[in-house]
């Protein structure tokens, strides 16, 4: 993943433990859930791993501007682009696209001390939403808790 350079005051930047406990998804939750998140005020570099229910390993990569336009996915299932924009210094918009159509659309946000992370997202089949969730992280303790390649 390409560096950026960091603003020390970003409150998405951090690894983050997903916490099925805290969260609410109309799916089965994920084994694992842990996010490696760079931003600053116009860029987000993301890395997530992803232990699913049935034990299938998937590891996602996104670089991408704060700027509305589209960006590639590497990984993922259910997108291949993604376009993000900063609502403000603790929100984030996203839409993400596969084959061209709507899939998911997301809404990031941290809370005023940046210790809690919460994703809430609806997933898309064809234009009907198939599965839609709030999943809510834990900032880590260190600097990087992703291990897995």
């Amino acid at each position: 993943m390409k560096r950026l350079d960091l603003m020390s005051d970003s409150p998405f930047s951090g690894a983050w433990m997903f916490h099925s406990e805290w969260s609410r998804l109309t799916t089965s939750p994920p084994r694992s859930w842990i996010m490696q998140i760079e931003a600053t005020s116009d860029a987000v570099n993301e890395r997530a791993v992803v232990v699913g229910s049935d034990g299938a390993l998937t590891v996602v990569t996104i670089q991408a501007r704060f700027d509305g336009k589209d960006y590639p996915v590497t990984g993922s299932p259910l997108a291949d682009t993604i376009a993000y924009t900063r609502v403000d210094a603790h929100h984030i918009s996203g839409i993400a696209k596969k084959n061209g159509c709507i899939s998911i659309r997301e809404s990031v946000a941290t809370s005023p001390e940046g210790r809690i992370l919460t994703l809430t997202y609806s997933i898309y089949g064809d234009v009907q939403e198939v599965a839609n969730g709030i999943a809510v992280f834990e900032r880590a303790v260190g600097d990087s808790i992703l291990s897995v390649a």
